[in-house]
């Protein structure tokens, strides 16, 4: 029987008891039960279909045709795998038809008022727990599939906080994806946890280390883009303390960890790497030396030398850097610090942790710094004296 032939007996069928012309009740009932299983199994039919919207290759249009027609077919279960269209769509060759499944489910509550369409439901066939957004950024993909998130995202089916909340990060394979997401939340780079440790350490990790080369370069590399103001993600902590440098350093090895900080920064020689480990990780100031000597002469994003960002963190930090505090010349030790205008021997002289033996041999080995702070000053207050006076009118 064609589709043709069934709908021309349900109209005979509808029209005979309509008018009352067949009165045998007993034949209605049974008719009606068959009508009742067929429409199941037409449901059921489009319930499976659902699952294999990759294969089939529907419109979008005809996937909410069927829906309004049968809302229960967002909710249809696999039966091998026990999960729902969207999960199947999300997991593998359908993400296409993510955003229309995750739209129609909003509409239809499809796992809850919280499960935004069925897209933050838990996968039970997984024993990660991960949901559908996490089987969607996880499986390898192509520009399609990161034209997927962007529609999610204007839907306000994926929000800035999944990011962090379902780590993202972490599970995403394809590179322009992670661009994607770390463009729109920079901060998830540092403050995203793969249990109890940040993301970066996490990538590091020894036992993960050979699968994860690739994203660890990616992370680093973000990191001097996103957060060039605290030397990217190096000098990231863990609960225990461990900075990322000293993390990686110890997993795979000084000699590959400056392979990958030179792929990342030698293209450009823009970076101020030096001012950031002389500061955070002093004792790796050789290593990093020696294959960044570009980095010496370069200032930081305060316009700051190395020499001057070293005495701007105070004596405590010079303590370590010795040979390049007996080594200011006089031009240096006669030039203010660009932020806080004050001479190096000032810097010795404020702060927690006041040098003053350092501070007086840098008076001693230019003395006319006074002299100048003097004039200067001198002019100052020659200065505001005379737009007082001119603004009343008087003389000096």
């Amino acid at each position: 029987m064609n589709i043709s032939t069934l709908q021309s007996n349900l109209d005979f069928i509808k029209s005979l008891f309509f008018h009352e012309e067949w009165k045998d009740e007993k034949c209605r009932d049974t008719i009606l039960e068959a009508i009742e299983e067929c429409n199941e199994k037409i449901e059921k039919a489009f319930g499976q279909s659902m699952h294999y919207l990759y294969k089939h290759e529907s419109s979008v249009e005809a996937v909410e045709k069927v829906v309004k027609k049968f809302p229960s077919t967002l909710s249809y279960v696999d039966e091998d795998y026990e999960c729902i269209p969207i999960q199947t769509a999300a997991g593998g060759d359908g993400y296409e038809y993510v955003p229309v499944l995750a739209k129609l489910g909003m509409k239809h509550k499809v796992g809850g008022g919280d499960a935004r369409g069925g897209l933050l439901m838990i996968d039970p066939y997984d024993n990660r727990e991960w949901n559908a957004l996490q089987w969607l950024v996880t499986e390898n993909g192509d520009l399609k599939k990161l034209n997927v998130l962007k529609e999610l995202r204007r839907s306000g089916l994926l929000l800035k906080e999944d990011i962090r909340e379902y780590n993202l990060l972490h599970y995403s394979c394809y590179d322009s994806i992670i661009w994607y997401l770390i463009a729109w939340d920079p901060d998830a780079l540092i403050e995203t946890r793969i249990g109890d440790k940040p993301l970066i350490h996490y990538t590091a990790n020894e036992k993960y280390l050979q699968l994860a080369y690739h994203s660890l370069h990616l992370f680093l590399k973000a990191g001097f883009k996103y957060h060039p103001e605290i030397g990217g993600l190096l000098f990231v902590k863990d609960d225990s303390g461990i900075i990322v440098i000293d993390k990686i350093c110890k997993e795979i090895g000084e000699t590959k960890t400056m392979e990958i900080l030179h792929d990342i920064l030698s293209a450009t020689r823009d970076y101020p790497i030096l001012h950031h480990v002389f500061i955070k990780a002093p004792k790796h100031k050789d290593l990093f030396a020696e294959k960044f000597p570009w980095a010496y002469h370069l200032k930081d994003h305060n316009g700051r030398t190395l020499h001057q960002a070293l005495l701007a963190e105070g004596p405590e930090v010079m303590k370590d850097h010795r040979m390049l505090f007996a080594s200011l010349t006089d031009n240096q030790i006669q030039t203010k610090d660009p932020v806080t205008t004050l001479y190096p021997f000032a810097t010795m002289a404020v702060g927690e942790h006041v040098d003053l033996d350092k501070c007086l041999y840098l008076l001693r080995r230019q003395p006319s710094v006074l002299e100048r702070r003097s004039r200067t000053e001198n002019n100052r207050r020659r200065n505001k004296r005379k737009i007082y006076a001119d603004s009343h009118g008087t003389q000096i």
